[in-house]
């Protein structure tokens, strides 16, 4: 369960910048790729 709570933040960032136009800068997108990442991992590992 805890892949997916986690994965929520990814989809909020995704779709905050597809459709309501927000700017993220080099170190959100980081942020945003090491929450998915660790997600990932633990999907895997659990």
């Amino acid at each position: 369960m805890a892949p997916i709570d986690k994965m929520s933040v990814v989809l909020v960032a995704v779709f905050g910048v597809t459709f309501l136009g927000e700017k993220l800068s080099l170190p959100n997108w980081l942020g945003v790729c090491f929450i998915a990442a660790g997600a990932v991992l633990v999907a895997y590992r659990g």
